[in-house]
């Protein structure tokens, strides 16, 4: 808790941490055992993560949930939180149209259509991309698929501030594409095969 409390969340998640942060809190002073405390961490549980499951909510009809603290959301992104960040919850794409045959890049962050306006602080960190918002599935995408933004923003921000899991990997397998993509143009098609054959899911080393 006050690792959380010193470095905040910018999801919603904050909301759910600070709900889950009170009924520790009342755990730990053993308030739980008294039916006041078990109503008032009831109305915690209604609003934390995706709600009353249905079996508390048949058991607990009455049960109102607690009011969510939002996210505050810093004026600049901090350059090691954006790549930690896409450590978890962004990734790096290389495609060949199948008829035209072109080659495309695109690094891409995906998180709930609830974080909107953080997903919109990518493009003000950048200072390119897009955000899509998917409603029917409650996600939006920030996107980079321009050739030139990617090979001299993408690049040299994850060069210099690098993830720190297996990613890392999927990473430099991207920028080995643009470079090849750079000098080469279409000419670079193959060894490009060669190495969307071996990345993201398809990793086999």
């Amino acid at each position: 808790m006050p690792h959380f409390r010193k470095f905040t969340l910018l999801t919603e998640k904050y909301s759910d941490f600070i709900l889950w942060s009170k009924v520790v809190e009342l755990m730990f002073s053993k308030q739980h055992l008294t039916s006041a405390g078990f109503a008032t961490i009831l109305t915690y549980y209604a609003s934390i993560n995706k709600g009353l499951s249905d079996s508390v909510s048949n058991a607990f009809p009455d049960i109102k949930g607690a009011n969510r603290t939002k996210p505050t959301l810093p004026v600049q992104l901090n350059p090691n939180w954006v790549s930690g960040f896409t450590a978890g919850d962004g990734g790096f794409s290389i495609g060949i149209r199948p008829i035209t045959g072109q080659i495309y890049f695109r690094f891409h962050i995906a998180q709930h259509s609830r974080d909107i306006l953080l997903m919109n602080l990518f493009i003000k960190f950048f200072n390119c991309g897009k955000v899509h918002i998917r409603s029917n599935v409650n996600r939006c995408d920030f996107y980079i698929q321009d050739f030139n933004n990617i090979y001299n923003i993408i690049i040299p921000h994850f060069d210099l501030y690098h993830l720190n899991n297996i990613k890392q990997l999927d990473y430099a397998d991207f920028k080995l594409a643009t470079d090849l993509f750079k000098s080469k143009g279409l000419d670079s098609r193959e060894e490009i095969k060669e190495i969307i054959s071996n990345i993201n899911s398809k990793r086999k080393h």
